[in-house]
């Protein structure tokens, strides 16, 4: 087929094409509702649904297709037929990414459309996969030749651009502050859509949301939540969760402590001596990964015990979610909770999805972080003390700052020099970073410090003989260690931002070295399993493994950011944007990953799918006396 164009001007042209975008637009809504079977919609859903289509896919196509238009300058063939092109491939996109997401509950992105492509076999895919993907690609084709030749014969409206442009803004405008309000509200009327649109990744703001919110004129009838039951795919936990609960099974208080950006090679006698002695009497995990190189991601995986791969389905869900199973179980048995952090739960949901209905305590007296963080130690002491004549259970968690940029510590921690002020947006991958990980040093060993004032209390008191005492961080932290001028965290997923050290004290249970690769998805399962008497299989409800049966396979590990995340296989990472991937070597980024086995991607494909299902229920819990 040869493209013949009429005598046109250019910008006759121009919207020619912006009306065979505009025929495209009601395609583009039929697809995506295929993701949103599983949807309870509403009148506020579809407006929603038609502002995002309008507003996000549209309007990126209507980038697109403008620039082609300005750049292929008078070459009108040349235009035409590139714009047809990225319909072509984006409507068959989204036809294929229908069809996977049915199947496996996964959108397709560069890194799973490469390895399709060269070893679908290899995934598990059917032969039929690759006749099936050309038969759609030339429907898609014709369909889109068709379209185009209508076009031809159908005259523009004069303003026709200035009013699409318009209108997409608009719509672009309303669906981000839909997004906003409702995702603050926690309501399930637009934010169970987010999980299910490919490529999508919506505004969220608390500000905004706290300053404007009132001002929005949307619904304020509080949707409609069904007790056990879900109204999306997702499938936490997938079974009944079973205790075993007797008299003669006590359960154990639990103690969790954070040390903010608290790298894995940070646990040492010049900077963290505390800790190390109390390591001593601890399983230690010699290679242990967070689960975010962010705040966010580091804590959920570590509280849920699932992949962060799952974060947006649980925070768009968390009002049916209510809370993890870890903690949902240690509300079963009655545990009393002191929850201290100046970490921003409630704005970045962690409130809301970790500890609805619990007392976060994020206020603290001092005009700085190190104070704060003394004044965080002294309440959580004063909630330990008074917990000695309690007669339940307890659950503690301490989350201490002053280690994060720009690293707060008191003079007499000023010990590893030369330390000083930063600035990095001086620093170059030529920067010495010895004065910049000094200031991280003393910092830690401030930390190291408060710490050790928290454990002496629990030993003073009496509570080793029956309290857990976890120690870690959410994610590491990174100092130019490649020479590739990378600082802090959140930015790869070298071991320098995602691997942190691990010690678990348990009471009953001998100090040991854990030899074998650990994840921060090991936590929850190794209490509920070891000390909460939950009797249900693991895959029920977590991607980890308990930490004290050993491992019996290899396995990938999950690790997530704000808006990506990776897959590292051994030494190998496979950073996953959303146009784009990157592989690297764990230890240096600069290296070139290996290429990952069919059999480890397949698991790759169970684990992050695993709690996608039709239908589902939200957290229950039975004991079984």
């Amino acid at each position: 087929m040869r493209l013949r164009l009429p005598i046109l001007k250019y910008s006759d042209l121009y919207r020619k094409l912006l009306v065979f975008l505009g025929l495209n637009v009601p395609i583009v809504f039929l697809l995506l509702l295929r993701n949103l079977r599983q949807v309870d919609f509403t009148p506020l859903t579809w407006i929603y649904l038609f502002c995002v289509t309008l507003g996000y896919y549209t309007l990126a196509l209507l980038l697109v297709i403008t620039l082609i238009f300005i750049f292929s300058l008078s070459w009108r063939t040349l235009a035409a037929g590139c714009a047809g092109a990225v319909l072509v491939i984006f409507i068959f996109y989204l036809l294929i990414d229908g069809q996977t997401y049915s199947l496996t509950s996964l959108h397709i992105n560069l890194f799973w459309l490469e390895w399709i492509i060269s070893d679908y076999q290899g995934l598990g895919l059917p032969d039929s996969t690759i006749p099936f993907a050309l038969l759609a690609l030339l429907f898609v084709i014709a369909l889109e030749w068709g379209i185009f030749k209508l076009v031809l014969k159908v005259p523009q409206p004069r303003f026709l651009a200035i009013s699409l442009w318009l209108l997409v803004i608009v719509s672009f405008s309303a669906s981000q502050i839909i997004h906003i309000v409702t995702y603050e509200r926690n309501d399930i009327r637009v934010t169970s859509l987010t999980p299910h649109l490919p490529a999508y990744v919506p505004l969220t703001s608390h500000n905004i949301a706290i300053k404007y919110g009132d001002l929005i004129p949307l619904d304020e009838e509080e949707p409609v939540v069904v007790p056990n039951e879900f109204t999306g795919s997702f499938n936490y936990p997938s079974s009944e969760i079973k205790l075993v609960v007797t008299n003669d099974k006590m359960v154990p208080n639990i103690v969790v402590i954070f040390l903010e950006s608290w790298r894995y090679d940070m646990m040492n006698e010049s900077v963290t001596p505390k800790i190390l002695e109390f390591s001593r009497k601890s399983a230690v995990s010699s290679k242990h990964f967070c689960t975010g190189n962010s705040t966010v991601a580091g804590t959920f995986g570590f509280f849920y015990g699932i992949n962060p791969t799952y974060w947006t389905a649980v925070s768009s869900n968390n009002l049916l979610i209510d809370n993890p199973v870890f903690i949902d179980v240690l509300k079963d048995y009655g545990y009393t909770f002191g929850v201290f952090a100046k970490s921003n739960f409630k704005r970045h949901k962690l409130k809301d999805s970790i500890f609805r209905g619990i007392d976060v305590h994020e206020e603290f007296d001092g005009a700085t972080i190190l104070e704060q963080d003394q004044d965080l130690t002294n309440q959580f002491k004063s909630f330990l003390l008074e917990q000695k004549n309690n007669s339940t259970p307890f659950f503690g968690f301490a989350f201490f700052k002053s280690n994060h940029a720009p690293y707060w510590y008191p003079p007499q921690d000023s010990i590893f020099l030369p330390a000083g002020d930063q600035n990095l947006m001086l620093a170059s991958s030529e920067t010495d970073p010895t004065s910049y990980l000094n200031d991280y040093r003393n910092a830690t060993h401030y930390v190291d410090r408060l710490t050790g004032e928290i454990l002496r209390q629990i030993e003073a008191l009496g509570f080793l003989s029956n309290t857990i005492v976890i120690i870690t961080s959410e994610h590491g932290e990174e100092f130019n260690d490649n020479k590739t001028n990378f600082w802090g965290h959140g930015s790869n997923f070298t071991q320098f931002q995602t691997m942190v050290p691990l010690i678990f004290y348990a009471p009953g249970k001998k100090p040991t070295e854990i030899n074998f690769p650990t994840s921060h998805v090991d936590i929850a399962p190794t209490i509920l399993q070891e000390f909460l008497h939950c009797t249900n299989d693991i895959r029920d409800y977590s991607n980890g493994l308990n930490l004290f049966a050993g491992q019996s396979e290899p396995r990938a590990f999950v690790i997530g950011s704000y808006v990506n995340y990776a897959f590292v296989i051994d030494d190998n990472v496979y950073e996953i944007f959303p146009l784009y991937t990157k592989d690297y070597k764990l230890h240096n980024i600069a290296i070139t990953a290996a290429r990952p086995s069919s059999q480890m991607l397949k698991k790759i494909v169970e684990e992050t799918g695993r709690f996608f299902k039709n239908g589902g229920r939200s957290p229950v819990i039975s004991s079984v006396p």
